[in-house]
């Protein structure tokens, strides 16, 4: 890791996407190698003529014709050579807000889908001749609905944009989705620009640096210097502003309360969320709220408030013999939207969150304490070792037992 070099943050409104919009459209070219990029919102890339490379977290593609690249929140890309001039349209896009459509109100028949995980694993598709025509049609209706950000001409809004503007970028993902439905990249090698996206998908948790040590497998101060080398921010400054990003879309799409948020977002309390926001925002949770009030009645997202104290309650019971009966009981609330609120806060339905909770308090365990992997797998609540087992490998890739090892040996 001596090498890395330092990364451009693309910040929120830097981008030009205001909280008003939903997308912005751009056509860019690059004649050269381009510096580093880590992503604070997610993009498409589609590439129109040219050739280059591109790393994309520390995987090297081809850029050519045809070729469709998506990059997710805190991810990293680099245009590292390029042989001819290469040209592609940009589509940069609110992900949360798509993402929550596709799940609450357009997946009515209740697929198994994981959005998610599907596009951080799969970030480029070599669109075949029979879809490049599709995708380009896509791509330039939303490009004439919204205009092009580089020309900076001011489009009248028409009528019925949003929704418009939705359903394209809808239709877009699933066919990106369709296009690497069987090209799963996922790899059991983590490199160290999988913080970031570990960071990112974790940061509602209790998250320190000595989770992503034992995880990644470097030192607290390794992973700390390796953060600030690489975006000139210590590891607390960039986990707030991944939790902020995401406050910023719960204040303005939910009617959350500030409370709710805090707790979702794991800081102490709204106090200190509305202090980290002033800071980093110059303006109040409060105010930025009101000065986008007027935002469009279509995205916004009334959520059962009860799904916080279900969060809450699966903390503090996760050691216990529970089931999605027992919460049904508690909260009056039937299974099935029980796993459906739990799929909006945390991406996973009921047994999955469990389990994730149990696996992740018991690395705490592998690591402070001599118990057996019996013991820890019983007393973070699983019924039998095999079970435990399995669900470590799940997260992990590897056994609690090679995880403990792994931690042996980093502290030898």
């Amino acid at each position: 890791m001596k090498n890395n070099k330092k990364v451009h943050i693309q910040h929120t409104y830097e981008a030009n996407i205001s909280d008003r919009n939903i997308a912005l459209f751009d056509i860019q070219t690059d004649f050269a190698p381009t510096k580093a990029l880590l992503h604070k919102q997610s993009r498409f890339l589609y590439v129109v003529s040219g050739l280059a490379q591109i790393k994309i977290q520390n995987k090297i593609y081809t850029m050519k014709p045809g070729v469709m690249i998506a990059l997710l929140p805190w991810q990293i890309s680099e245009i590292i050579s390029v042989s001819e001039p290469v040209s592609y349209y940009l589509l940069i896009y609110k992900f949360e807000l798509i993402n929550d459509i596709l799940k609450r109100s357009l997946n009515i028949n209740d697929e198994k889908i994981n959005i998610i995980d599907t596009l951080y694993n799969n970030s480029v598709a070599d669109v075949g001749a029979y879809d490049r025509r599709k995708i380009s049609t896509l791509l330039e209706d939303i490009r004439d609905e919204i205009g092009i950000r580089s020309i900076d001409v001011d489009i009248t809004q028409k009528s019925y944009s949003s929704i418009y503007i939705l359903s394209r970028l809808t239709e877009l993902i699933i066919y990106f989705l369709r296009l690497v439905e069987n090209n799963d990249e996922k790899s059991n090698n983590i490199n160290s620009e999988e913080i970031f996206k570990y960071m990112y998908l974790n940061s509602s948790s209790d998250m320190h640096l000595s989770t992503l040590s034992k995880i990644f497998s470097m030192s607290e101060s390794a992973v700390s210097k390796y953060i600030t080398n690489l975006t000139g921010l210590s590891f607390r400054e960039l986990l707030n502003e991944m939790r902020l990003s995401k406050a910023q879309f719960l204040l303005l799409h939910t009617n959350l309360t500030l409370d709710d948020i805090s707790v979702i977002l794991n800081f102490s309390d709204s106090s200190q969320l509305s202090k980290v926001f002033s800071t980093n925002y110059g303006i109040s949770t409060k105010k930025f709220k009101n000065a986008n009030k007027d935002f469009e009645d279509l995205t916004s997202i009334r959520l059962d408030e009860r799904g916080v104290k279900i969060i809450d309650y699966i903390y503090d019971n996760y050691e216990n013999e529970i089931d999605i009966s027992d919460i049904s009981k508690i909260f009056d609330i039937s299974p099935k939207n029980i796993n459906k609120i739990l799929k909006y806060y945390v991406e996973k339905n009921f047994s999955n969150f469990l389990n994730a909770v149990r696996v992740n308090k018991s690395c705490s365990l592998l690591i402070n304490t001599n118990y057996s992997i019996i013991d820890i797998g019983a007393s973070v609540g699983f019924e039998t070792t095999k079970t435990f087992v399995r669900n470590f490998e799940k997260m992990f890739y590897m056994t609690p037992t090679e995880f403990r090892a792994s931690i042996l040996e980093q502290d030898e």
